[in-house]
């Protein structure tokens, strides 16, 4: 209708606009339904997922290889402190036996499978370094002291006594013929005192100086229970054109059982022989052990004492008597 016509008062055309009609609400059944359904399209694409997250093409393969263990150097196995005491005990017995004849002692029977290396004129700087060698090989030593350079290496004598054991090798490293009497046992016994307070053990052992003995020192030593050990194999490592190659090939030939091998514990090319050295004992089937523990197992008998004193070193007895 125009807006004159309202104006006029005319009457009034009713139009009927349609309506858009809604659908009823739904029931909780099939709310229900829906739900249930949401739920189980939303668990079947997690499994999906899971599936494809670890499908052998999504990601790459993991192989591992199975390594060969390195070989591993197993320790000695402990000594259990009742046999070691026992040990101890049987090893002061065989020195006692000796020191009462009042005779050096050159090497042992040669009845057995070990040989004593001997270190001399330490503690001193390479000391720590001949001990690292020797527990690599689980081997043992004795160690002859000088006594006034305990002070400059005050723990290292301990050291040492717990790897094999310890000897008297006078206080300053002095020439025992060319001092008088008594000026000659306090060498001895100050030497001896010292090295007992730092390694805390008892000395049994004695070495003298440059291989001179004063004619009273076999009866000095035995009273005071101590014995004397020379050697049957000498290293030469002291000398200044001595390498390790040297000292390999000077020792060597004398690697047999019984020997006493002497070396210095002082000079570098020791250092360096010493593992050639114990490979070689290693390979003759043979035990590097202390002086103490070669005189417990392999213990020279009295008449080899005798002779290898009238020979002034170690005696093959079958051929002294047959000449």
């Amino acid at each position: 209708m125009s807006p004159q016509g309202r104006r006029e008062g005319l009457p009034v055309r009713t139009v009927l606009i349609p309506v858009e009609h809604r659908a009823p609400r739904r029931s909780w059944g099939r709310r229900l339904a829906a739900f249930i359904a949401l739920l189980v399209l939303a668990i079947a694409a997690a499994t999906v997922v899971a599936i494809v997250r670890h499908s052998p093409d999504a990601a790459p393969k993991t192989v591992t290889v199975a390594r060969k263990p390195s070989p591993v150097r197993r320790p000695a196995p402990p000594v259990h402190p009742a046999t070691a005491v026992t040990l101890a005990q049987a090893q002061q017995r065989a020195i006692t036996r000796l020191a009462g004849l009042g005779v050096p002692v050159f090497c042992g029977a040669a009845s057995g499978h070990e040989v004593a290396l001997t270190f001399d004129d330490g503690p001193g700087p390479y000391t720590a370094k001949v001990l690292t060698i020797l527990r690599r090989f689980h081997a043992q030593a004795t160690f002859f002291l000088v006594g006034n350079r305990i002070r400059y290496w005050p723990r290292l004598p301990a050291a040492e006594a717990a790897l094999g054991a310890v000897g008297d090798h006078t206080w300053s490293h002095a020439d025992l013929t060319r001092l008088r009497r008594h000026a000659a046992a306090l060498e001895i016994d100050r030497a001896e005192a010292a090295i007992a307070a730092s390694a805390s053990t008892r000395v049994r052992l004695f070495r003298t100086p440059y291989e001179r003995s004063p004619r009273w020192l076999g009866r000095y030593l035995a009273a005071r229970g101590l014995l004397e050990i020379r050697w049957s194999v000498d290293s030469d490592d002291y000398l200044r054109k001595a390498t390790a190659d040297s000292i390999v090939r000077r020792v060597g030939p004398g690697l047999r059982p019984g020997a006493i091998v002497l070396m210095h514990e002082i000079h570098p090319t020791t250092v360096r022989a010493l593992p050639r050295l114990l490979r070689l004992i290693q390979a003759r089937h043979l035990h590097a052990v202390s002086v103490p523990e070669l005189l417990r197992r392999d213990p020279p008998s009295y008449a080899q004492l005798m002779a290898d004193n009238r020979g002034r070193g170690c005696v093959d007895l079958a051929t002294a008597r047959r000449e």
